[in-house]
């Protein structure tokens, strides 16, 4: 059975974890795939998150910035469909690896850059790690914590973000090149991907009220969407996300009053925030009088979504884990025996595959036997022709889902070009109720309302459905086959529709039927267990890596899609899922074999990895991130800050992140204001980086400069900032067209320009209910 990218061939420059992780996922849909290492090998080798992000993939080793090695570089760009790198702007000139350099050795080259902090700005230069971005990106700045200051995630989320953003379009860009057109320079920077996990936040409007005016509570952000702890010690997250599941959870907990008592009247979200302590107050000593496992058992025959606290450990072999295929055993050469996460798509027809481990350092004989191959030399330049289309465009969408995990999906393609017409009840997509962030989700779409209950209402679906490329679902599974509309009935129809369905624990195993919340997954991934330590209560992540995890994904699994499409004519069903999010977006993590590294090693407060690598306040109260990687930063720090310890550089950098070390730092920073200790570091060549609040990302020049910000016009509430655009296509750039939709905003120009109704059919369909 064939791949979605059979006949691609991918060259990767070693740099960074984002652009790493985005060629893995390209090989393992079917790319040969080259990762050029120097001499020696990668400096990451050996670290769980090389062995599990370079698997599938061919290694060769060339050194550079060696002029020699020049000829060979050109080689391999000829040989390369897409050439991946991570590096700074200044580095890529350095090389010769900029676009324009890619596109003089080959026009058809796709050149895929996933820089730290963007190809513009005053930082784009800097060579930022992931724990730099985050605090830049606005992820430190936001986890919430009892104290109200940054927490540093124990894991690369923005890289991971970054890798499934950069993956999916590249294959947008393998669309858009076709048959005869020019290969495009695409970007998609670490900062977009932390951009990418906060769509729903990131907005500025003069009528924007926090959802959130209680205490930032680590283990949840009401009292009844939270962690518990039960009578053994052990802890549970209770999701009461809407009324009805409010209801059933003080039925459970033998306190039916609850629901009437006038302090907690518009629960479970629209408790007052001064009723939000007395309410905890009564429910966290109810919890405390079972064991977890008992409340469990009560929990679930109410119907009330709840989910153990796990280690990764314990999830990667759970039953339903097993049952999504996402345990796999591999040899690794380097490591050994390894446990590794699965595939986190599944394509009915183009099924991907882990083709092998992460490849021994040194030359591999396979990629020396792929480029001998004959070369597929590129057409003469001026035959080539470039199209200034987004990649998408003329594709067309039909959005029926809602939530983060099903709506964000849509989105990322109607930022990539696609038509994209979001279709809701005549109620709507229950998010609405979380106002601006609704926005954040369903920007760039059309919205119409239909009563799907009719059936004159499935009848508007089906010719919608007739002339769709893609259909995207999040209901609970069955739902949709209720309607008519699973993948079976709209594929008899329309035999070329891809059918994308999202959901909390996918569509078979032992518990693919519970409802699915991110926090849900969250707890059971390990990531609360691991962000809250060995010693301290797991934490709730505020980042919804679990939705916007699955979003994210179900986007890349459209694409690829596309390109089976274009090869086999066919469409397809796809499938992810809230728990396969989970461990894509901690790959790296879910590595486990003889001497693995300890990384649940978090904490409520943690400020990072280690002294040297950590957020740190300031005078002004406000806060920077450091992260110190050799000696020559460590002796560079303590000109600039006098009084630290006298250390050599291997002892500084195994201070804990609140040892005397972290101490003496906290106390020199907090007699600097934040722009005078940032400008002193940047002149040391020191890596530091302001830590950002999310509303600070709007007025940060180098978020400005990378165009992450876009000012749209919404219908009911005018001018609003939020998300620009996350991916950069130099010839073929797409654009946000429009904001989020009001419900049933294009109902009309929809049914005229897709079904050719008149204004006299609207009307009458709208005055019996049938549209809105």
């Amino acid at each position: 059975m064939g791949k979605s990218l059979d006949g691609i061939n991918i060259v990767e420059f070693d740099s960074n974890m984002g652009a790493a992780y985005a060629t893995m996922l390209l090989a393992e849909n079917g790319a040969h795939a080259i990762k050029i290492e120097p001499p020696g090998g990668s400096r990451e080798r050996g670290t769980p998150h090389f062995h599990v992000l370079n698997r599938s993939k061919r290694a060769l080793e060339l050194d550079l910035d060696d002029h020699a090695s020049q000829a060979r570089i050109a080689d391999l760009i000829r040989w390369a469909d897409i050439v991946v790198t991570g590096f700074t702007p200044a580095r890529l000139k350095q090389l010769n690896l900029d676009p324009e350099s890619i596109r003089r050795i080959n026009p058809r080259a796709i050149a895929l850059s996933v820089p730290p902090l963007g190809s513009r700005g005053p930082d784009a230069d800097f060579d930022a790690n992931d724990d730099l971005v985050a605090a830049r990106g606005g992820i430190t700045g936001s986890q919430w914590a009892r104290s109200g200051n940054p927490v540093a995630l124990v894991f690369p989320a923005a890289s991971y973000s970054a890798g499934v953003m950069a993956a999916t379009a590249a294959v947008a860009a393998i669309l858009a090149r076709g048959a005869n057109r020019a290969g495009d320079a695409v970007e998609v920077s670490i900062l977009a991907g932390a951009f990418s996990l906060q769509t729903g936040a990131i907005l500025r409007h003069e009528a924007l009220t926090t959802l959130y005016d209680g205490p930032l509570d680590p283990l949840g952000p009401i009292p009844v969407y939270r962690l518990f702890e039960a009578a053994d010690g052990k802890y549970l997250f209770v999701a009461c996300g809407n009324a009805t599941f409010w209801g059933k959870f003080a039925i459970a907990i033998d306190r039916p009053d609850l629901v009437s008592d006038p302090r907690f009247e518009n629960a479970p979200w629209g408790i007052a925030p001064w009723y939000w302590e007395p309410l905890k107050d009564i429910i966290e000593p109810i919890i405390r009088t079972r064991t977890r496992d008992e409340w469990l058992g009560i929990l679930r025959e109410y119907d009330v979504p709840c989910a153990p606290v796990m280690t990764r450990h314990d999830f990667i072999d759970h039953p339903q884990t097993r049952a999504l295929a996402m345990r796999n055993e591999i040899d690794d050469p380097a490591l050994g025996r390894m446990i590794q996460m699965g595939l986190p798509l599944f394509l009915s027809d183009t099924p991907g595959e882990i083709t092998g481990p992460a490849p021994k350092a040194g030359n591999d004989r396979a990629a020396l036997q792929w480029l001998a191959e004959p070369k597929r030399d590129a057409p003469p330049e001026k035959d080539l022709r470039t199209a200034g289309q987004p990649p998408l465009d003329g594709v067309i969408v039909l959005d029926f889902a809602s939530y983060i995990a099903g709506s964000y999906g849509p989105m990322i393609l109607a930022q990539l070009g696609a038509e994209v017409i979001k279709i809701e009840s005549l109620e709507g997509d229950s998010f609405r109720n979380f106002g601006f962030g609704f926005l954040g989700w369903n920007q760039g779409k059309r919205g119409i309302s239909v009563n799907l209950a009719t059936e004159e209402g499935r009848e508007i679906i089906d010719g919608l459905a007739d002339k769709a490329d893609i259909v995207v679902e999040n209901l609970r599974p069955g739902r949709m086959r209720k309607f008519g509309f699973d993948y079976e009935s709209l594929a008899a129809r329309n035999p070329r529709i891809i059918y994308m369905s999202i959901n909390g624990f996918g569509n078979r195993g032992p518990e693919h039927n519970q409802p699915g919340f991110d926090p849900l997954l969250q707890a059971r991934s390990g990531v609360m267990a691991a962000q809250g330590g060995h010693h301290g209560h797991p934490v709730y992540l505020t980042c919804a890596i679990c939705d916007y995890g699955a979003a994210m994904l179900s986007a890349f699994g459209c694409v690829l899609a596309l390109r089976a499409r274009e090869l086999t004519g066919r469409g397809q069903l796809c499938e992810t899922s809230l728990l396969q999010a989970a461990m894509a977006f901690q790959a790296g993590e879910f590595a486990f074999y003889p001497g693995r590294p300890d990384m649940e090693n978090g904490g409520a407060e943690n400020r990072g990895r280690s002294a040297l690598s950590r957020a740190y306040g300031c005078r002004d109260r406000e806060w920077l991130f450091i992260s110190l990687t050799d000696d020559t930063q460590w002796n560079a720090l303590r000109t600039i800050l006098p009084g630290l310890p006298n250390a050599n550089w291997d002892a500084a950098a195994a201070e804990p992140n609140e040892g005397s070390l972290a101490a003496a730092l906290a106390e020199q920073f907090a007699r600097l204001n934040r722009n005078d200790a940032l400008a002193a570091l940047k002149k040391s060549a020191i890596p530091a980086t302001r830590v950002n609040h999310l509303g600070e990302l709007f007025d940060d020049p180098q978020v400005i400069a990378n165009d992450l910000i876009a000012e749209l016009s919404h219908s009911q509430w005018g001018r609003v900032k939020q998300t620009g655009m996350l991916t950069k296509f130099s010839a073929t750039p797409g654009t946000i067209g429009r904001a989020a939709p009001m419900l049933g905003e294009h109902t009309d120009e929809i049914l005229r320009e897709y079904l050719g109704y008149p204004a006299e059919k609207i009307a009458a369909l709208r005055a019996a209910r049938i549209v809105k």
